[in-house]
């Protein structure tokens, strides 16, 4: 269960898979895994709580795991003079703490960070980082524990990245006194290499562009799609952001997108395999929906039917990108 360095290679399979959280089996699977947690060298550990021992994957170097980098930056800093006898800081310095922060996806714990005390007060205007591993295909939330001294409680915000790049737009990002739990997912490797590039909801499972993902992920069909070629995979995300909107009166999700998806609430045609007709049946969704600007992804669309369907708010100006219409009915 604890990973060891001469094995940690793809010969050996990764030490059997015991260098990273979505392939270790055993008691001890994680433990002694993170040396200095965000990277923070010195650091004083609050043992006041029930859970304060570290788990982490640090060496999980296995290619096919998604790399996700967790910030923890803009720290409150704690300065009541009054209460630092009580809180057994006779020098009376500033100070600042890290929430306690949980990491589980599908199940399986990837990171435990306990909650952390920083004396230096410099170190409260810093960003600190930490990159784990997990599973494409991988539902996850990350879940805190605000620190509380006193009367006072510590905010500070926590995001999360997909890579390294936290220059990038953040996955999930919020501050631990508003929102205690982010919830994320991993779409599969080839659904994330090709999505990302058109939007970084794909890893929020709140918002319908994630929601599209985790299901391309697990049709079936989709992987199959991405590894031919793009343009086919966008044209179904495309499609399935739209079903995300208005919840079409349909069940039939698992056809490829020429041939029956979404029937008998929508109609598609094709030409060389890519949607070139895409026509709604009137009151064809079970709620009332916004029109996604993924559709100008359907790049050789046609003809375009939304009539009589209730759609909310304006119409996206990136229809206008669909270069190929010939025919476009929006009235109700």
């Amino acid at each position: 269960g604890r990973c060891n360095p001469y094995f940690n290679n793809q010969v050996y399979g990764w030490d059997g898979g015991d260098c990273c959280g979505g392939t270790c089996k055993g008691p001890e699977c994680g433990l002694g895994g993170l040396s200095a947690p965000f990277g923070i060298e010195s650091y004083e550990q609050d043992t006041s709580t029930d859970a304060f021992s570290v788990l982490g994957y640090v060496s999980c170097e296995d290619p096919s795991m998604a790399p996700l980098t967790i910030e923890l930056k803009d720290f409150d800093v704690f300065n009541l003079t009054e209460w630092y006898v009580v809180l057994g800081n006779e020098d009376g310095d500033p100070f600042c703490s890290s929430a306690a922060i949980n990491v589980r996806c599908s199940g399986v714990t990837y990171l435990h960070f306990p909650q952390y005390i920083l004396n230096n007060e410099s170190d409260c205007g810093r960003s600190f980082t930490e990159t784990i591993h997990v599973p494409f295909g991988s539902q996850c939330e990350l879940s805190t524990n605000i620190p509380c001294f006193g009367p006072y409680c510590l905010n500070h915000t926590i995001s999360v990245y997909y890579g390294d790049d936290t220059s990038s737009p953040p996955i999930r990002s919020g501050n631990i006194g508003d929102e205690s739990r982010l919830s994320f997912g991993v779409p599969s490797e080839c659904l994330t290499d090709v999505l990302r590039n058109y939007s970084s909801s794909i890893f929020d499972l709140s918002t319908h562009q994630g929601q599209a993902a985790s299901s391309l992920s697990n049709d079936g069909i989709s992987e199959f799609l991405c590894s031919e070629g793009p343009n086919l995979v966008l044209e179904r995300y495309a499609l399935t952001v739209l079903n995300a909107s208005v919840h079409f009166k349909s069940s039939n999700w698992e056809p490829y997108q020429c041939h029956g998806w979404g029937i008998p609430a929508v109609n598609t045609a094709c030409t060389n395999f890519s949607v070139t007709s895409l026509v709604l049946e009137p009151d064809a969704g079970f709620q009332l929906g916004t029109i996604p600007t993924e559709l100008f992804l359907l790049s050789n669309l046609q003809e375009l039917v939304l009539r009589s369907n209730n759609f909310t708010s304006t119409i996206p100006t990136e229809i206008g990108l669909l270069t190929s219409l010939e025919s476009l009915e929006l009235w109700e």
